[in-house]
């Protein structure tokens, strides 16, 4: 039997991770986390209720596990205290990054996908365990290049892009899924036509557990897991699937600038006009998982968001703010 650690865990993808290791007798799972999100679930396993970025991480000290799966990391230092508690008493490193680690204007000059040897962040003093948004990336970046200089850490670290699929606490994809649903004018920007490429969370688990087991691995992955789709294709894949006919309302650029529309923070998955590739060859060859195609990803979360009665999204502008631009 396996002993596992997830730190996280019970939020996204962690919670499908867990799901399935909680219900496999191979392994013996345990949680460590605040305990802020879903903490009624997962009774049968063990859980270590800490802050991670205080000295709660203590806890973990002197424990040991065959495998780590770490799903919160998010700060250089924090990063590099986990592992010296860890260290010598762990077998594998899973670090859950993100696809936001690459330099994408370095990387618009090399015409095709980004590969895992394509160009990421620096990380200066004054980002380093910034809590600002904006220096996300450049800290996650970071965190990697800590785990990467531990030369006794067998790690695996995962580069998803966005992640849909239940469970989602952010509502980033949702608010297209239900903007198809709901609305019958859309309003995009004419660069909607642009491409890139989501991970769908139950295929990002299937994905993480299996780097549990496997011998043979690179370090760092991409982790996306469909062909390249434009936020058009989302809308008319979402309608298609809810057998509804939404009017695509598409205005210049130019005029979500002078409206003050921000790419990502109020239209989710826009970023303007460059397309967002990833080559997942790497980790097709050493993982060898089936993912699900974008139309199947998006036909099996609908029953998610269908139960919970097309709750209004968190993210991205108000219906009343689309309606006002439409109506500009």
């Amino acid at each position: 039997m396996k002993k596992i650690l997830i730190i996280g865990g019970t939020g996204f993808v962690g919670r499908m991770v867990s799901e399935t290791l909680s219900q496999d007798s191979n392994y013996e799972l345990t949680l460590f986390n605040r305990g802020k999100r879903n903490p009624d679930i997962f009774q049968n396993v063990k859980h270590i209720q800490g802050d991670r970025l205080t000295d709660d991480i203590q806890k973990l000290s002197g424990m040991k596990f065959d495998c780590v799966i770490d799903f919160a990391g998010m700060y250089p230092t924090n990063i590099d205290n986990t592992l010296e508690v860890l260290k010598g008493n762990i077998g594998r490193y899973i670090f859950i990054s993100t696809c936001s680690v690459y330099d994408f204007e370095k990387a618009a000059e090399n015409n095709g996908a980004l590969t895992e040897d394509s160009p990421v962040y620096g990380c200066t003093d004054e980002q380093k365990d910034s809590k600002d948004l904006q220096y996300y990336g450049h800290n996650k970046a970071e965190c990697e290049r800590v785990i990467l200089s531990k030369d006794w850490l067998d790690a695996i670290i995962f580069r998803p892009a966005l992640i849909c699929g239940k469970y989602d606490p952010t509502d980033r994809f949702y608010c297209w899924l239900y903007r198809a649903k709901m609305n019958d004018k859309i309003l995009m920007p004419e660069s909607c036509g642009s491409l890139t490429q989501n991970t769908f969370a139950p295929d990002f688990a299937k994905l993480i557990i299996r780097a549990i087991n496997t011998q043979q691995h690179r370090k760092v992955y991409n982790a996306v897991t469909h062909s390249p789709v434009s936020i058009f294709d989302v809308v008319k894949t979402c309608a298609k699937l809810l057998n509804t006919n939404p009017e695509i309302v598409t205005k210049p650029d130019s005029f979500f600038e002078e409206n003050e529309i921000r790419p990502w923070m109020d239209l989710a998955m826009w970023l303007g006009k460059m397309d967002f590739l990833f080559d997942m060859k790497k980790a097709e060859e050493d993982f060898n998982v089936e993912f699900d195609s974008f139309e199947t990803a998006v036909e099996k979360t609908i029953p998610f968001y269908s139960e919970r009665e097309w709750q209004i999204p968190k993210y991205g502008l108000s219906l009343e703010k689309e309606k006002e631009l439409i109506s500009k």
